[in-house]
């Protein structure tokens, strides 16, 4: 007998769906882009995995299907920044087309779990794609019914670029229980800073970041160069 309640779940769940039957990548995108229906939320589809709507020059919303361990997937979701470097070594790229769009600034479903009463707790925030396709369909809609509210919220409130610094700062004042992301927000919210005409503060946050990071020579002359 099983003593562990989530293993015995995840085994009644592999009975549910009739065995372990990989889901093919190409059907676990079509079904990313079927669930949330780019066009009834003004978005369009990228390019495999993203889904985009331009704001202005600066600033487009994303919505990506992100993949985790174990062939697991979830959602993320944020804003591609025209102004914002990255990767920036060894050579600065930008994302300022609908094609190489970004998750410049973003955030995950389940790091709301502990942060905030507003969310809906209580669900599973990846779907696996190892129990076959209808498995996977209804585990992803389930997870967007319940957060798209709350997601496009979000989006609808990150519009300008005072509103991206605004999250900036909240992302530095989070207490961090994993990697952080990539870019960091110190990084962003020193370019929104820059693009905003705050040379000074943009430079400040500059420093700070490649301090923190231990940035090489590589990093500096690059970012501070883009910076200018």
């Amino acid at each position: 007998m099983n003593d562990n309640p989530r293993s015995e779940s995840f085994y009644a769940k592999v009975q549910k769906y009739g065995g372990w039957a990989q889901t093919p990548t190409e059907r676990i995108y079509a079904v990313f882009e079927d669930i949330v229906d780019p066009s009834r939320i003004g978005f369009s589809i990228a390019k495999r995995g993203y889904l985009a709507r331009r704001i202005d020059d600066d600033i487009a919303h994303v919505l990506k299907l992100s993949a985790f361990k174990g062939r697991a997937y979830g959602l993320s979701y944020g804003v591609s920044l025209s102004y914002v470097p990255y990767p920036y070594a060894p050579e600065v790229k930008w994302h300022r087309t609908m094609k190489s769009v970004y998750l410049d600034l973003f955030e995950q479903p389940q790091e709301h779990m502990t942060r905030s009463e507003d969310w809906p707790g209580g669900f599973e925030f990846t779907a696996t794609s190892m129990l076959g396709e209808t498995c996977f369909l209804e585990e992803l809609d389930s997870i967007w019914r319940r957060i798209s509210t709350n997601v496009l919220a979000w989006l609808d409130a990150t519009r300008s670029l005072g509103q991206v610094l605004s999250r900036c700062d909240e992302h530095l004042a989070w207490n961090w229980r994993g990697p952080r992301h990539s870019p960091e927000a110190r990084l962003v919210r020193a370019f929104t800073q820059a693009r905003m005409g705050r040379l000074g503060e943009a430079r400040t946050d500059l420093e700070r970041f490649l301090t923190e990071t231990e940035g090489g020579e590589e990093a500096r002359a690059n970012l501070s160069g883009a910076l200018e």
